[in-house]
């Protein structure tokens, strides 16, 4: 059983993770400003470049790139009138990023730094919750730190100080994990609605308490608290889908969208697609498919190691990724399976491994990042 509670206060974690989240807000900015100028490219979008126009957040407009976009359409204009001329729509993206920004309007904020704001206190926020829950899980403070090195170095980690719903969801499962293990149902159900409210990976962990039901309890009082997990975990996602419904008549217009970003339509052959989108000639998705395949091994770990619940919440956004079809953003979309983190911590007890891994994940966020910035696409 892991203890009660973690050792680990949360005052310094978050403190150095929000160190972290600042220095990365800050490398983004002076890569921006490097060459070349992807405005130079009269097809890279500008909308929102002119919209901030020659106001203060000019300087983080760098980090306002692909999906941030769309978040602020939705912000402004709503689902229904959040449409593109090549056929996407806003339908695809979850509502609470675009609350935010909604929120700072109706407050006379500017949306663009209430934004960069609020998702860099949550991603901060995020990782102090994750490094808790690996103390909690290992009951081993050098693998919690390690943790922090592993989540905060991960290739695709910058996504948490970019505004996406990256860290707000990572953020509300961490929370709903944490109630959990403290006993707190209820709590971790709302969590779980709201971190469903942000990814689509946030329906994780209601699907791991009822598998953990049905492997290892099957008692009434089990069944309960899984039932109530698993209501919060969905019930967001439902919540989203009865809102669609009602703004542009047809509730599940979000999953069809994303056929749109080159995903393919549900079917029981979408995991074959998926493994031949690793050799797409146009755009190899080899990069993301090694750290999905990695993840889902984790997730076996996982499972193997601490039970059902944390190997099925690890392998649910694999799932969800191969059954989109293709591994593309596969590297964002897998910072959501969080027990893969700790289990990676765990095994690089050696510290030249494990700095030898921190120092790859890190060269290759580098990398990505000064892609984002460039409006090159990066996840």
């Amino acid at each position: 059983m892991p203890p009660a509670a973690a050792g680990l206060r949360f005052g310094p974690v978050f403190a150095a993770a929000l160190g972290v989240r600042v220095a990365t807000l800050l490398l983004g900015i002076a890569l921006g400003s490097r060459p070349p100028d992807p405005y130079q490219d009269p097809r890279t979008p500008h909308a929102v470049r002119d919209e901030i126009g020659t106001g203060s957040a000019r300087l983080a407009e760098a980090w306002f790139r692909f999906d941030a976009d769309w978040y602020l359409r939705v912000a402004r204009d709503g689902y229904a009138g959040a449409v593109g001329d090549t056929g996407r729509n806003g339908t695809a993206f979850l509502p609470a990023l675009p609350l935010v920004f909604a929120a700072a309007d109706t407050l006379g904020l500017n949306r663009f730094w209430a934004g960069l704001l609020v998702v860099n206190l949550a991603g901060a926020a995020a990782v102090t919750g994750v490094v808790r829950l690996a103390e909690r899980l290992t009951g081993r403070r050098d693998t919690a730190w390690r943790t922090f090195g592993l989540l905060n170095a991960f290739p695709s980690a910058f996504f948490l100080s970019a505004p996406y719903n990256e860290s707000l969801g990572l953020l509300f499962t961490a929370l709903a994990l944490n109630a959990w293990l403290d006993g707190r149902t209820v709590r971790a159900g709302l969590y779980a609605g709201l971190g469903s409210l942000a990814r689509l990976t946030g329906v994780a962990p209601g699907l791991a308490a009822l598998s953990a039901w049905l492997a290892d309890d099957r008692s009434r009082a089990g069944l309960t608290r899984a039932a109530v997990l698993a209501a919060g975990s969905l019930g967001g996602l439902a919540l989203f889908w009865a809102y669609l419904g009602w703004a542009v008549g047809d509730p599940l217009a979000g999953l069809r969208s994303h056929q749109a970003w080159g995903r393919r339509p549900l079917a029981l052959t979408n995991p074959w697609y998926a493994i031949e989108s690793i050799y797409d000639p146009e755009v190899p998705h080899w990069g993301e498919a090694f750290l999905v395949l990695g993840s889902a091994g984790l997730g076996v770990r996982a499972w193997r190691k601490r039970g059902s619940f944390w190997g099925v919440l690890t392998l649910v956004p694999v799932g969800q990724i191969l059954l989109s079809g293709t591994f593309l953003s596969g590297h964002r979309l897998v910072l959501a399976a969080v027990p893969a983190f700790v289990e990676l911590a765990d095994l690089l007890r050696n510290r030249l491994l494990f700095g030898t891994t921190a120092v790859a994940f890190g060269l290759a966020q580098f990398v990505l990042l000064n892609r984002f910035v460039h409006w090159q696409f990066a996840g």
